[in-house]
Parts: C-alpha cells; structure tokens; sequence
C-alpha cells in the first residue's frame, strides 16, 4: 500500500510538472502536413515540441492566433481558391471567413481582438490590404495602389505595417487601421514576406535582399524609419523570411530556404525543384547577442512561424485537470 501511495504521488508530480514545464518561455508554433491534414505544433526555443495540435484541415498555412490563443487565423485553398478561415482550438471547428474567387491570403489578427488584416486580390490583379472583424463582417479595403503583402499590427492595434511594390520598386510602409497615413519606411524588401512589430511598438522586422542573385536576410529598423541592421547572414542564394518577434522581446523567428535550382532563361521549373526544404530558426532580436537557433527543418515551402499567446500557455494545472487526473489515479488504485 505505501509503495502504491508513493507511486502515485510521483505520478502526480511528473504529470503536472510536464504541465509546468511546457508553459516555460515563448512557445513557437508552425503546421506540419502530415497525410494530408494539418498539425500545429508547438515548440519551445530549444526547439523541443510541447504540444500537437491534431487537425481534420488540408492545406493549412500562414497562422495567425488571437490575443486570448483560443482561435488561430490560417488561409487554405482546400475548397478552391485560398480564403481566409478561423479555428477554434477548444472544439477543433473551423469557420470560413471569406468566400471569393479572388485569393484571400496572410490573416493577421489584431491585439485588441476586434480585427483580422489579410490581402486579397478580389478587387482586380493586384493584392490590397483588407481589414475585417473576426466573423468576417464589415470587410474594408485599406490599399489601393501597387501589390502590397504581409499585414503586420503594431502593439495597440493602431498601425499596420506591409510590403509593397509600385513599378518593379518595393518597400516597407505602414499606415493607420484604417488605411490612412500611408508612410514608407525602408526600399529593396523582399517580395516574399513582410514584417513583424516589436512587443513595445518601437521596432519592425523584415526581410530584404535580393532573390535569385544574392541573399535575402532579416533586418530590423525603427518604427520611424531610423537605425536599419542587418540582424542574420545566411549564405548566397538562399531566403531568410517571414520575421516573427517572440511576445516577450526577445527573440525572432524566421524561415530560410535555399535556391537549389535556377530556371533556365525565359523558362521555369516547378517550385520545389527551384528551392530547398526549409528551416526555421530563431535569434535574438538584439543583433551579435548569439548564433541563430534551429527549431525545426525539413519543412514544405513557406512556412511561416508564429508564436502563441502567453495567455494561451499554462502556468499551472488547472483545478478541473487536477480533479481529473486525481479520479484516474484513484480509479487505477482500485
């Protein structure tokens, strides 16, 4: 009987210190394709996975979670051109948001919860920036001039930072919530990604480079335009991309792939021929402060990491899981 006890007890201990220990630090998370539904995984910045996400969804990318971690946005083309949809992770229900012939793409929820920023080019050939509440409703426009990309929210919702390109010139810019003040920021950023705010609002992260004859690599400049780094070297021909700045500042996630195969000229190649399987990784966001950190490889083109809410992470068991752990135990005392 005193071992049995004992047992138990350390049962108890092992399994809510699991708990504790999966909520330790930023956790970063990424989709991984697996029979043709999609799994969310959960890592933390060891690149140790803490938690799967099982899915019923095909072709899922581009994640992006709501404040409280109880939804996360994704686009998907699994029912004919991509739209934008929400998951909920407590019941595994997802629900369509937009339903257009045009591409619906890159969902970016806003911290205050009230908004989901994503691009779609229903309104002619160029991708624009649109804003919508989170049930889809009340869908507005914010651009109108070039091929603008990867909506980013600032901290306190108030500001959208995107990529753009007019005449083969692309930049960064940002602009009000409502599509207003339109600003450039920086000139030469990659078509491939866009940026991501620093939690204080005083930073943004993007990719900038050139494709195809040198290397792309993440950058980090003020939100006024001031102080451009160069925060990675990744080598020749290969893509550093889709910057995303950890909630407590310290770290940002990206993805790399290489160029494995140029197209012949005037021809083309399928595109996992052209690149490599991709990375990601993580570094501090205050540059020469270490190596960058793998977390995972070997992973479909464009992945694009974004890490989870802290309010989503457990810092304790809750007192419904300990009941329940404690009536198992009891039951397999008997």
């Amino acid at each position: 009987m005193k071992g049995t006890q004992t047992c138990i007890i350390l049962c108890i201990a092992f399994l809510l210190g699991s708990s504790l220990q999966a909520a330790q630090g930023p956790v970063l998370s990424y989709v991984v394709e697996q029979a043709g539904k999609a799994d969310i995984y959960w890592a933390d910045t060891s690149g140790n996975v803490v938690r799967r996400i099982k899915t019923d969804v095909p072709q899922m990318s581009a994640l992006s979670w709501s404040p409280d971690g109880r939804f996360v946005a994704y686009q998907s083309n699994h029912e004919g051109p991509p739209n934008i949809y929400v998951l909920n992770i407590q019941n595994m229900v997802s629900q369509r948001l937009t339903n257009h012939e045009g591409r619906s793409l890159r969902p970016a929820w806003s911290p205050n919860g009230r908004w989901i920023a994503f691009v779609s080019d229903r309104d002619g050939a160029y991708l624009d920036v649109y804003r919508m509440d989170t049930n889809g409703s009340n869908l507005r426009r914010l651009t109108n001039r070039g091929n603008n990309w990867r909506p980013t929210w600032s901290p306190d919702s108030q500001w959208i930072a995107f990529g753009s390109s007019q005449d083969w010139h692309s930049a960064l810019y940002v602009m009000t919530a409502d599509g207003k003040g339109r600003r450039q920021l920086e000139e030469g950023v990659s078509t491939s990604s866009g940026g991501t705010w620093s939690p204080d609002g005083r930073q943004i992260a993007f990719a900038s480079g050139r494709e195809f004859v040198g290397s792309v690599n993440i950058n980090v400049i003020d939100a006024d335009g001031n102080n451009l780094q160069k925060l990675t070297q990744v080598g020749e021909l290969s893509w550093a991309s889709h910057p995303a700045w950890s909630p407590n500042g310290e770290w940002i996630a990206y993805s790399v792939k290489k160029v494995v195969n140029l197209p012949p000229p005037g021809g083309a190649l399928p595109v996992d021929q052209v690149f490599s399987k991709c990375t990601i990784y993580i570094v501090k966001a205050k540059g020469g402060t270490g190596e960058p950190r793998e977390i995972v490889n070997g992973l479909p083109l464009q992945p694009m990491p974004a890490w989870v809410p802290e309010t989503a992470l457990p810092v304790s068991p809750s007192p419904e899981k300990q009941t329940t752990l404690w009536g198992r135990l009891k039951q397999n005392r008997k």
